[in-house]
């Protein structure tokens, strides 16, 4: 790697200290959250996968299957063919789902919900975003790091100014960082930080295959994947 180019990472100065050799591999809160939640953003993504359903309205699924257990153990004695959303208050293009996928969704996640503790709730659905990409990756881009062992990095100083007055708060700074070890990939981050989530699976796919193709939007934010090992003074 060319380790003269200049970098910008926005850090929590109390999980990444001052002057100590980082590796990518940290575990962070939130990665360790998507991990935690692996087996709940799997069923929610064969939910989305069978259906057809928009990916935000099968993360409703999820959120509200607890809740309509009683309402939708009467349904399954039914024996009806297939469910009406709006009953659960979802309103998605595709009203009606097959009883049997949605039993099969609803048994699957509940018994992970009760093996893991968790559940999906509102602000969970990065967890399932994360996961897309990775599955995306894991099957059709091997070749590319894993977001889930890579640093990310800014190469504008005004992409990560940006991003720090959006997305993070006072306990985080923007730093330039030295690196000690390691390989870089650039990627456009709106393909993941712009998708819209109204959005069938099979659509949410293709902005990550965008994305891990390296392909450019018009006005691209360049995120820098980087494994191995760095430091900040």
């Amino acid at each position: 790697m060319n380790t003269n180019v200049t970098l910008y990472r926005i850090l929590n100065p109390a999980e990444e200290p001052k002057g100590q050799v980082l590796s990518s591999a940290r575990q962070s809160q939130f990665r360790r959250e998507v991990f935690a939640y692996r087996r709940l953003s799997h069923d929610i993504y064969i939910l989305a996968k069978k259906t057809g359903l928009t990916l935000m309205n099968a993360v409703r699924i999820a959120e509200n299957v607890p809740a309509f257990l009683d309402e939708l153990n009467g349904f399954f004695q039914s024996k009806a063919p297939e469910y009406d959303l709006q009953l659960m208050g979802v309103n998605d293009p595709i009203r009606y789902i097959s009883g049997d996928e949605l039993y099969d969704f609803s048994v699957n996640y509940i018994n992970d919900v009760n093996e893991t503790g968790l559940f999906y709730d509102w602000g969970n659905e990065y967890y399932l975003w994360e996961f897309i990409w990775e599955m995306v990756r894991n099957y059709e881009f091997p070749d590319k790091p894993s977001r889930m062992k890579s640093t990310f990095f800014f190469e504008r100083i005004e992409d990560a100014k940006e991003f720090l007055g959006q997305y993070r708060d006072s306990e985080y700074k923007l730093t330039q960082v030295s690196f000690c070890d390691g390989e870089t990939q650039s990627f456009d981050m709106n393909w993941f930080s712009s998708m819209p989530s109204n959005i069938p699976l099979f659509e949410v796919e293709k902005y990550a295959r965008n994305y891990w193709e390296q392909k450019m939007t018009e006005n691209p934010v360049l995120e820098v994947l980087f494994q191995g090992t760095y430091r900040w003074d």
